[in-house]
């Protein structure tokens, strides 16, 4: 019999041998393309997780080094890094001023908000940790925001601004001023808590003439979060402290949330939030004192402070306010103020700088 070669066959069985070939190489060629896929896949997420343990870690230098930093410049003059600052509120409230006592410039925080989270972290957070500034006045820590991990602010969506409880004394304009942040969220066990941001940065100003202080509002990225800081400047200006705030004419109701605000005639759409009773009850004393959370604000020497108090009941979807009141303030260069919040038919509160 005589054999044909391959070269040879008819083209019907080519033809037939083909498709055979064909599916062949697109088979071998879509497991190569899968596996190519998996490692370019892993190779993505290998450099994620790199890129993500390099920031906390850069990070974590970046606060070693400028403590490094303070330390050498500072720590002869002004002691341990981790102390706060010396100078207290009111010293010049009584008795003569001093010949070189004048108004600066000084900084006016308004809020601290977590409006990003990332690496997996999900709501609500218990966050602890502290922030402060330093400025040139003593170099040393003016907190904005402290809590132990037994304490934890919860955040949620919904609310995830920080309840500043200071500074305890105004911050003064005289450039920088330092922002330290060492924030952390807290596990079920100490070893899995996480650092929500590890930061320090600095604020220069610059001189603005206009008639409303420009609200600054600085965002701040870590591996696992976005801060935002909203501040303002206020040019000569002078310190604020509330000595008391009382409730008298009649008692504030347990189930009415409480929220006491003041504004600064520059920056009026700014609450400078003093307390807020949130779901909590109003933290009243059996004399009628109220604890507030902040006491140190600041304002314009020729300018207005206004306070506000606002009682509102809970709701599921929003809160119904039931009464409000508000008491305005003219700044003064020493001495003492008083007015009176009338949320009529319910309590008053007497409000003493």
């Amino acid at each position: 019999m005589k054999t044909t070669s391959s070269s040879e066959l008819p083209w019907t069985e080519v033809a037939w041998e083909l498709p055979a070939l064909e599916v062949e190489d697109a088979g071998d060629h879509a497991r190569r393309s899968r596996r190519r896929e998996r490692k370019a896949s892993r190779r993505t997420r290998q450099e994620e997780d790199r890129a993500i343990v390099d920031e906390e870690e850069a990070d974590q230098d970046t606060m070693r080094m400028f403590r490094r930093g303070w330390e050498q410049c500072f720590a002869r003059s002004y002691g341990s890094f981790q102390d706060n600052t010396s100078y207290g509120p009111m010293r010049f409230t009584e008795g003569a001023l001093p010949k070189h006592a004048c108004c600066e410039s000084v900084m006016q925080v308004f809020s601290v908000q977590v409006t990003e989270l990332k690496d997996g972290l999900k709501w609500p957070l218990h966050v602890y940790g502290y922030i402060a500034i330093r400025d040139l006045l003593d170099h040393n820590r003016n907190l904005l925001f402290e809590r132990k991990r037994d304490n934890c602010q919860i955040l949620t969506q919904q609310d995830s601004c920080l309840l500043l409880t200071g500074p305890s004394r105004a911050v003064v304009i005289i450039d920088p001023v330092t922002f330290e942040v060492d924030l952390n969220v807290r596990g079920e066990t100490e070893s899995e808590d996480n650092v929500l941001c590890l930061k320090f940065f600095q604020h220069h100003t610059v001189t603005s003439y206009e008639k409303y202080a420009p609200i600054i509002r600085r965002c701040y990225s870590s591996k696992r979060s976005v801060l935002e800081f909203k501040f303002a400047v206020l040019e000569q200006a002078v310190e604020a402290t509330v000595v008391s705030a009382k409730v008298f004419g009649g008692p504030w109701l347990d189930h009415y949330r409480g929220r006491v605000v003041c504004r600064t005639a520059s920056a009026s759409n700014e609450d400078i939030v003093l307390l807020d009773s949130r779901d909590g009850r109003m933290p009243v004393a059996y004399d009628g004192e109220i604890e507030l959370s902040r006491g140190v604000v600041s304002v314009e020497a020729c300018g207005q402070l206004n306070f506000c108090v606002t009682a509102s009941q809970v709701g599921d979807k929003m809160d119904v306010v039931v009464a409000e009141a508000a008491a305005t303030f003219t700044p003064k260069m020493k001495g003492k103020s008083r007015g009176t919040c009338d949320l009529g038919f319910y309590c008053k509160q007497s409000i003493r700088l």
